[in-house]
């Protein structure tokens, strides 16, 4: 008797249609925060050649099996992490027109997945996530985003979130990486006496720079200096 397949099985299916139908430079699966676990995630480029803006696509699937409407509401409270929230369902036929109804009601997309191809039902709308926490799944996922241009960069991996970028802009230009600073004075503002950093002279507030921000950073400087003489 064949094995009957789990939610799981179906993740590397949708990652890959997420990577190929969206453009997504990072896909990650079982990805989240202490409130929940995204089954499918994926990072994309929209800004055009003017911009580094990305939007962020989160997929719940399911087997087929589940309540549509309880299905539709887990995919949906996760636009407090991406932009785009879809449900991915296992079937054989499309969605009724309830469902669509439902679904487009709820502000959900649609993918069904039928064997190993998924199909596009209903987009997403675009939603806007609370920053904390879209920032800190970035970061999780091993991104940085940089203060001076604004695009989305590799700043280590999902296990070893910091690892490709360093901490000093000498480092940063020797090795050719993105810099990771401290900024002190917006995190003594946020001190509350709550987290563990909250003591003089450390802070927890991270910003980053990406690697060719560090090396036109030092050509300004340089063209400064020679300027100035």
């Amino acid at each position: 008797m064949p094995k009957k397949l789990q939610e799981k099985d179906f993740y590397p299916i949708v990652g890959r249609w997420l990577k190929k139908s969206k453009n997504c430079f990072k896909t990650e699966i079982n990805s989240g925060l202490a409130y929940g676990r995204i089954d499918v995630y994926g990072v994309r480029d929209i800004g055009g050649d003017h911009s580094g803006e990305i939007e962020t696509i989160s997929i719940e699937v399911k087997r087929g099996s589940e309540a549509f409407g309880t299905a539709s509401g887990q995919a949906l409270g996760y636009k407090v992490y991406a932009h785009r929230v879809y449900l991915a369902d296992v079937r054989d036929t499309t969605f009724s027109d309830d469902e669509i109804s439902i679904a487009n009601h709820l502000g959900i997309g649609l993918i069904q997945i039928k064997g190993t191809k998924c199909t596009e039902i209903l987009t997403s709308p675009v939603y806007k996530p609370l920053t904390r926490l879209h920032l800190k799944l970035l970061e999780n996922l091993g991104l940085g985003k940089c203060q001076l241009c604004g695009c989305c960069f590799e700043s280590g991996s999902k296990d070893h979130h910091n690892s490709k970028i360093v901490s000093t802009m000498k480092n940063a230009l020797e090795q050719k990486k993105g810099l990771m600073f401290w900024n002190y004075l917006v995190g003594e503002r946020k001190k509350d006496g709550t987290h563990p950093f909250d003591i003089e002279h450390q802070t927890f507030e991270r910003r980053f720079l990406c690697s060719d921000c560090v090396q036109t950073f030092k050509e300004w400087v340089d063209a400064s200096c020679n300027t100035e003489k």
